[in-house]
């Protein structure tokens, strides 16, 4: 029953950290109206897979991470550099994008989209100290099982959470896009602005 638990447990939590619009379900929506569903499901699974890593990392290790503090410090300053540098890509790609549409053409979709998934989500290195604080609050408040069984299947229990949760916005991307048109056309400019104050952010939490 504990394993059970920690299953769906696991699967609450990867609908809880990606349910709402961000930078990883928002470039669901991107990739399945640039070149279609197929792909972008590939997409999500990519970021999927990382997820399930991070999500190892944070739970399984919780022990090593909680002796070692240094350990979330060191991950949440290089944050700061890697959430500016993506605002710049961005923000750049936006300016790219806009000068496209004024030209009429259509900028080829370069590489295979499992491996663009894995690549984007494995930026958002920010998941770890996150899904490792949660999950500790679920432990010590019952919800989690401190036996190794449950939180190992609590692991493919929030891949898979996060998972259908891509899915359903790469399924409702043209809905998304047509009702959503002036977001979707800007979104590099979202992302970029977005991880901009996430760097900010970062920077006052850890100095």
């Amino acid at each position: 029953m504990e394993i059970l638990t920690g299953f769906l447990t696991g699967f609450a939590t990867g609908v809880f950290i990606t349910w709402f619009p961000g930078m990883l379900n928002m470039q669901a929506v991107a990739t399945a109206v640039r070149v279609g569903r197929r792909r972008a499901y590939l997409f999500s699974t990519g970021l999927a897979v990382v997820i399930g890593a991070q999500t190892t990392l944070a739970v399984l290790f919780a022990d090593v991470l909680t002796r070692n503090p240094q350990t979330i410090a060191s991950i949440k300053s290089w944050a700061i550099p890697m959430l500016l540098i993506l605002a710049v890509v961005f923000t750049w790609k936006g300016f790219r994008a806009r000068a496209a549409r004024k030209a009429d053409v259509e900028r080829p979709y370069k590489g295979g989209p499992f491996w663009r998934g894995m690549m984007m989500s494995a930026a958002n290195v920010l998941n770890i100290p996150f899904v490792f604080a949660l999950a500790g609050w679920m432990v010590a408040d019952g919800y989690l099982s401190r036996e190794f069984p449950p939180r190992l299947f609590f692991v493919p229990g929030t891949a898979l959470g996060a998972l259908l949760v891509f899915f359903l916005y790469a399924r409702l991307a043209d809905w998304i896009s047509r009702n959503a048109a002036y977001f979707t056309r800007n979104i590099n400019f979202f992302l970029g602005g977005f991880f901009v104050l996430l760097a900010v952010v970062q920077a006052v939490r850890v100095w």
